[in-house]
């Protein structure tokens, strides 16, 4: 087996939406398991509703922001309101290994999708639920977005100026988000070894909050000794100069002046002053030959034109599109997009056919339905 396709043979059924979920089995994905992503006309991924529509028919498909985070997967509407589509569901299940969700707490006892119920269709499933403040607790029932995981989980109590109030990273970056599906990836790869090996899976319980916690447990156990944290802005405590200056040519350079001896190294008293009258990229030169760490403060079109973030950051498709890329790779051998995000339902027929072996008299009543329906309602 292709080590870029480590995970080919296992199956992951599904429900992620928008990045915590979507993200984590987009990247089960790309290496190599068959994800099958279940949406409806009734139900779809956020994503696929983000930003402004055209007015052409097919919007729902042409989401950047869905693109970026479904690629390499498949897609079937089951409409998961009906008993019909919540028996293919369970039809899919049993020959799965994973199912990946992140539905608010509720909607899978509604749904009748408990880890009970899939473990007796499937006694090796491993279920990833990953929830924004977990399974139990006052707090379970809170919904929550990469903004409110800022907040509730502290990292926004540390990130901004000590003068102004705290900062959250916003709909752009939905840095918990992000880290989250990091963590439920390596976590279910994990689960679904110790299900091969055991014949047993597991109900896997993915706070969001927790783990946005986690990842200031120094800032916690600081706390914890009557030491809180301030907001500092780019400063750091026991460096001599550390911030972003304008440039001339109206771009950010970030420096670090570490201690006396970089300082007497600076190319002149006043450093915003200097940079001011210097272009960015001469600036950083400048700074750079000097042994004090400057860079340019890149934006995304700065980095599109990176080449050495193509195949890592940024992929594109055979098809032209861009998609993200994958953090890894394999002994220098970058992972592929093998297919680029599904329309909804796009391989509804594929699925029923080829993985649940139904005819077209059966695949056709369930189109007339409702069930298999692949357009919103609304």
């Amino acid at each position: 087996m292709s080590t870029t396709k480590a995970l080919q043979g296992v199956r992951v059924v599904d429900f992620g939406q928008l990045t915590a979920g979507a993200n984590t089995s987009a990247m089960l994905a790309d290496l190599g398991a068959d994800v099958i992503k279940v949406e409806s006309g009734a139900y779809m991924d956020l994503f696929r509703a983000v930003g402004a529509r055209d007015s052409e028919p097919g919007w729902w498909n042409r989401s950047p922001q869905f693109r970026f985070t479904n690629r390499n997967k498949r897609g079937v509407a089951f409409d998961l309101k009906s008993e019909e589509g919540r028996r293919l569901v369970f039809e899919l299940i049993k020959d799965a290994d994973v199912v990946v969700e992140n539905f608010r707490r509720g909607v899978l006892e509604r749904l009748g999708l408990t880890y009970p119920a899939l473990a007796a269709a499937n006694p090796r499933i491993v279920l990833a639920s990953i929830s924004s403040q977990g399974e139990s607790g006052p707090n379970r029932m809170h919904a929550s977005f990469g903004s409110t995981l800022d907040a509730t989980g502290g990292v926004a109590s540390i990130t901004g100026y000590a003068d102004g109030p705290p900062a959250i990273s916003g709909m752009d970056v939905n840095y918990p988000d992000q880290i989250v599906s990091l963590f439920a990836t390596g976590i279910v790869i994990a689960a679904v070894r110790e299900a091969k090996r055991t014949g047993r899976g597991a109900h896997l319980d993915l706070s969001q909050r927790e783990i946005t916690s986690f990842l200031i447990g120094e800032e916690i156990l600081a706390a914890a000794a009557g030491v809180s944290a301030t907001r500092s802005g780019n400063a750091q405590a026991g460096i001599i100069l550390q911030d972003c200056f304008r440039s001339a040519d109206g771009r950010w350079v970030a420096v670090t002046v570490a201690d006396e001896t970089a300082a007497a190294k600076l190319p002149a008293p006043d450093l915003a002053a200097w940079i001011a009258g210097q272009p960015a990229e001469q600036a950083v030169a400048v700074l750079a030959a000097a042994g004090i760490p400057a860079a340019v403060s890149l934006d995304g079109l700065d980095l599109l034109h990176r080449p050495d973030l193509w195949g890592h950051t940024l992929i594109r498709h055979e098809d032209g599109s861009l998609v993200k890329g994958m953090p890894y790779d394999f002994g220098g051998r970058p992972l592929e997009i093998r297919r680029t995000a599904p329309d909804l339902g796009q391989h509804t027929e594929e699925v029923l056919t080829g993985i649940l072996g139904l005819g077209p008299a059966e695949i056709e009543r369930l189109k007339t339905l409702g069930v298999t329906r692949a357009e919103p309602s609304s």
